[in-house]
């Protein structure tokens, strides 16, 4: 029951579904079997893949493209990449490189000692994720800082700083997760507890246990 064949009919392009008069009706994932008349109109959102290694690593100056590309907002610049943008979309970057040092400042374990492991990468696993030579073997360790993540026969995010968040705040599209599962979804992110750079996320069900995604075996 939309204005859309008023609107096309006037030479007017719609740019967001909010600016259509209607009845809103969301429909549920993969729903099929329903009637499609002449004066419904469809919004499909969807998001790109996530990117990879910890956002405060990547560069103010491709931050701030992807705010002018349309790709990020000026808010997610901050609060994901750690950048501050002036009004003029020029990089403040001293309120920039204080924000960032400030986050993972905040990210670190104050409770404990934290240990590093000396010598270099036996392998490394990922930008944020290497494995050292032990006293008892072989452990992971943060590939920035080398900080201690435990064994290999362990796993090493049971030795970061763990923050659990709405899973909305991996990707506010998701909407009410309601409409799709039964128990709630829970975004975890994992910090080095030795510098705070973030070395993993994850997203599983609240009441999963700490998902163990690598395994490693020396020869």
């Amino acid at each position: 029951d939309t204005d859309i064949a008023e609107r096309l009919a006037k030479g007017e392009l719609v740019g967001d579904i909010a600016e259509i008069e209607g009845s809103p009706e969301t429909l549920q994932l993969r729903q099929e079997n329903f009637i499609q008349n002449p004066r419904d109109v469809y919004a499909v959102i969807w998001s790109a893949g996530g990117g990879f290694g910890d956002p405060f690593d990547r560069d103010p100056e491709r931050v701030r493209e992807d705010v002018e590309n349309r790709a990020v907002s000026v808010e997610a610049a901050r609060s994901i990449y750690g950048v501050i943008l002036r009004d003029d979309r020029t990089i403040d970057r001293a309120a920039t490189e204080s924000l960032r040092t400030g986050q993972r400042e905040a990210r670190r374990r104050r409770d404990t000692p934290v240990e590093r492991l000396r010598g270099e990468d036996v392998l490394r696993i990922t930008e944020n994720l290497s494995v050292r030579r032990r006293s008892d073997g072989a452990g992971y360790c943060c590939a920035k800082c080398a900080a201690d993540l435990g064994p290999i026969a362990g796993n090493y995010k049971d030795h970061c700083v763990v923050e659990h968040r709405d899973v909305r705040a991996a990707n506010p599209n998701i909407g009410d997760w309601r409409r799709y599962l039964d128990e709630a979804p829970q975004f975890r992110q994992y910090y080095c507890p030795g510098c705070g750079s973030l070395i993993e996320n994850e997203i599983a069900i609240k009441s999963d246990p700490v998902l163990r995604d690598v395994e490693v075996r020396l020869e």
